[in-house]
């Protein structure tokens, strides 16, 4: 292959793998859910989708709901770390959610680090531990714009 030829397909290659990159799941800002029997820790049943956030996000719960132990809920925040750890930054208790559809839960985290992998996971849902509660949310979303209403 001459060196032009060379230089092309590694330009080609590279802009392939941005473009993939861009469209991964890590990729999307603001989004919402809900929930439907979750528990404590990660995994299909108990953790969030990533979104990307450049210093600020926003969880948010409304329309709680718990199969045993009291109406409470802790929601972590995380990041997904392919090659480390990942990193914790911090729990939430939402309580304020179990109050009825229109009431919310809300957890700030200020100060974040550019990442594209952030995602939340629950602990001590219903108050207790070892995965004893599941919980239902009609509404569960991501907000990383400040401009709340």
């Amino acid at each position: 292959m001459s060196g032009r030829s060379s230089k092309r397909a590694s330009a080609v290659i590279a802009m392939a793998s941005a473009f993939t990159l861009a469209l991964s799941s890590g990729a999307w800002a603001n989004w919402s859910s809900s929930i439907n029997s979750w528990t404590d820790g990660g995994g299909s049943n108990g953790q969030s989708r990533y979104w990307a956030d450049e210093s600020y996000s926003e969880i948010i719960f409304k329309g709680c709901s718990v199969q045993g132990g009291s109406k409470t809920t802790g929601v972590e925040l995380w990041d997904y770390d392919a090659l480390s750890s990942n990193d914790f930054y911090g729990e939430k208790t939402f309580t304020n959610c179990f109050n009825g559809s229109t009431y919310a839960s809300r957890g700030e985290y200020n100060g974040l680090p550019q990442e594209s992998d952030y995602y939340f996971q629950l602990d001590n849902v219903g108050g207790g531990s070892n995965a004893c509660c599941l919980l239902w949310a009609t509404y569960a979303g991501v907000d990383t714009s400040l401009a709340d209403s």
